[in-house]
Formats: C-alpha cells, structure tokens, sequence
C-alpha cells in the first residue's frame, strides 16, 4: 500500500515555529504507523520549498539555530530528523513519468490518499479532487486515528491491530485485548461495523447514559461458579468483570472492567459462550 503527502497542507497556515511543532506528535505518531505496517509514503521533491509560516519555509527551520521552547527541547532534534528524511529521502512520485502539479492529484491518479500536515482544509475529510476532467474522492489524514481507519479499511492491518491501536486514550481501552484476540479475528465483517458503531456510541456518552442505555445493557458478569468463570485463571481474576452488548439486537458482548473513567476491553464473544453463564 502507499499514501501520498500532500504538500499543499504546508502554505504558511503557522503563526511561528511554535505553533507548528504543537502539530509535530501527531505526525510523528502517523510516520511511526506507516513504517509499523510497511505503507509507502510517497512525497514531492519540492517538499523543502513549502512554507511553515509567511516567511520561513520547512527547509528553513531545519537550518534554524538559536533558542527553542523548553516545552519541545527534547523533541526537536527527533523531529528535525523525521523532517530531514520527509525533505531528502525516497520515494518521490514526480520523477519524470506523472504529468500531476500535485500529491493530490497525484493520489487521484492512483486512486489511493494523503496525509496531511495539520490545516483546517485538510483535516481528515474526503476531498473532490479533479483528474483529468473528471471528479476523484480523496481522504486526506491528519490524526491517527483517522489514518488508522484508513490504514484499516484499505486492508493494511486487521481488525484485532486497528483496534489495539485505535482506542488507547478515549473512555474504551483496548490494552488487554490480547485475552480475547481468536475471537476478534473471527468477527465477520458487519460485525465489525456493528462492534465500532457501538463503539463509538460508548465512547461519546457518560457513564450514567452507559449504564441506563438498553442499547447496551450493561450489567456485571456474574458466573454462578468459579469453575464456570472465564477469567479466573487470568491476570484479570480479581477484577470485577463487566459485560455489554454491541446493539440493541445485537449477539455481541464485550467483555471488561471499569477503572475510574476506562473500560478496559478483554475480549468480543460471538456465541454467547460465556455470556450465557454469567
């Protein structure tokens, strides 16, 4: 797979050098996504020329010596080399055989998407772009989380990978899925819709709309013995184990346990397997 990075996102939309490391991490973290599962990104060779600010381009800020926010210290020197290979290092795309002014329609013409640069015209949105008279979508990435999903979507990483990495800062937590890992690799594909809908709609209510909701029916996980219950002989014996359901209708169940404001995911049931005993 391959994105392309579009270098119309740097125009001079920063007030300063400042402003524009505040967007760095999260670049940072989308170049380490990449790299993580193999996706090329290609850029253009005029990619140094491209402004930060009015009056300084990336080039330029590469060069910059003097005094640094102490807040980016010791995160400028990592992100000054991350830069340099984005400037100087393959693979570039102009080289010769595409007739494209841009990334973007560069993207188009290989029906593939970029990412971005923090920019309120680019941020995570699907962009009409014109190729050769006629109207191509392109999905431009500036957060992780939305260059997962399309990470996800376009078949770079599976469903048990995109959601280990999706959902690490938000109310659910998916750093102990691990437990539940045969049975996520086995939903099929609407149940995956179905799980992330539901997801989502965890993720954007309170705890007392959580737990009122029949559309999730949130209940404690209450094997009638021991011997009946899933986790007993896990890390997670001695917490207390909550179950929900995907959907009003729906046969999943998530299985995990609340700290303060996190659910902790461990495992997605299919068969009502462990459900039905608790």
């Amino acid at each position: 797979m391959e994105l392309l990075l579009n270098e119309k996102s740097l125009d001079g939309q920063f007030q300063d050098q400042d402003d524009f490391y505040k967007t760095l991490p999260a670049m940072s973290r989308n170049l380490g996504a990449l790299r993580k599962w193999k996706v090329s990104l290609l850029k253009h060779s005029s990619l140094y020329d491209r402004r930060i600010t009015k009056d300084m381009t990336l080039l330029d800020l590469q060069n910059r010596r003097g005094k640094v926010n102490p807040i980016y210290r010791d995160q400028v020197k990592k992100w000054k080399r991350e830069l340099s290979c984005l400037i100087a290092e393959p693979p570039f795309w102009d080289g010769g055989l595409s007739e494209c002014e841009s990334s973007l329609e560069e993207a188009a013409r290989r029906s593939t998407d970029v990412l971005s640069f923090s920019h309120p015209d680019y941020h995570d949105r699907t962009l009409a772009v014109t190729y050769k008279d006629r109207e191509v979508s392109v999905k431009s990435a500036v957060t992780t989380q939305y260059l997962l999903e399309l990470l996800w979507q376009c078949k770079a990483m599976n469903v048990y990978d995109y959601l280990k990495m999706r959902y690490k800062e938000g109310k659910l937590r998916a750093d102990f899925l691990d437990v539940g890992m045969k049975s996520i690799m086995e939903l099929q594909k609407t149940e995956v819709e179905e799980l992330l809908i539901a997801f989502q709609r965890f993720e954007s209510n309170s705890w007392p709309e959580i737990q009122q909701d029949q559309f999730f029916c949130y209940k404690s996980y209450q094997p009638p013995s021991k011997r009946q219950n899933y986790f007993l002989h896990t890390e997670f014996a001695d917490k207390k184990i909550d179950k929900f359901r995907c959907g009003k209708h729906s046969r999943l169940r998530c299985f995990g346990y609340r700290e303060e404001e996190f659910f902790y995911i461990l495992m997605i049931e299919r068969d009502h397997s462990v459900s039905d005993t608790g």
